[in-house]
């Protein structure tokens, strides 16, 4: 497929940003790199961030910015937003008015694995914000956070692993797990596990064989070939 229009910019003689003139919209852009051989192509779909999305950013950065003794939400924004700019290897600077659906997304995750990465604390109107959302569960996996309150957490199986077998021993790929804290571990033995995911609106996450090697689940060095590792 042809598209045509007009070149807005072009910086260090390898990018370019074009102005498409016949597509629907008819302002998305095509940012587009050739270095070499590699050619990388990304369109701009002409949806721009959502005010919810916006909302959860300011209460993410909010956070952090309390978190890391600021006390400057603009200046921490900005750093936050170079960080990010840096990790994804962006030459233009993005605008939290108008910036795109996608890019506010991979904004939000940037921000909410910092403060797990970082033992950000959050405040429980901020976890029901991100809750369910932009990576949330699989966070709270990696870095052992509550998937509902976002406290300390150990993981939990949604399948009981059964009596007479060793979990450190047996597979868990396939089965699915949730990171819970020691009161809402203990809440879901009490009232039972599928009142529990049905309450707390859980699904829990599938094992794959990273996330078993990432969690230290099972046997997941017998999978790849290795000896079994017990601590026991």
């Amino acid at each position: 497929m042809r598209l045509f229009g007009k070149i807005r910019k072009l910086f260090n003689r390898h990018y370019l940003i074009i102005d498409l003139t016949d597509v629907d919209p008819p302002d998305q852009r095509i940012i587009g790199a050739n270095l070499g051989q590699i050619a990388e192509v990304t369109f701009d779909d002409g949806r721009h961030i959502s005010a919810d999305q916006r909302r959860k950013i300011y209460a993410l950065i909010g956070e952090i910015d309390r978190w890391c003794g600021n006390y400057i939400e603009d200046l921490t924004k900005k750093q936050l937003k170079r960080m990010f700019a840096l990790r994804r290897g962006l030459y233009e600077d993005f605008s939290l008015s108008d910036c795109s659906i996608e890019m506010a997304s991979r904004f939000i995750e940037f921000l909410l694995e910092f403060c797990f990465a970082n033992g950000v604390p959050f405040a429980s109107r901020t976890v029901d914000a991100i809750r369910e959302q932009y990576g949330w569960d699989y966070y709270c996996l990696k870095y052992h956070r509550c998937m509902i309150c976002g406290g300390p957490a150990d993981i939990a199986h949604v399948h009981a692993v059964g009596i007479g077998r060793n979990r450190n021993h047996i597979s868990h790929v396939g089965n699915y797990v949730m990171a819970l804290c020691r009161g809402h571990h203990q809440e879901q033995h009490r009232v039972g596990i599928y009142t529990f995911m049905r309450d707390n609106q859980l699904k829990g996450i599938k094992v794959t064989e990273e996330i078993a090697e990432m969690l230290d689940l099972g046997n997941w060095r017998q999978e790849r070939g290795q000896d079994i590792y017990s601590t026991e």
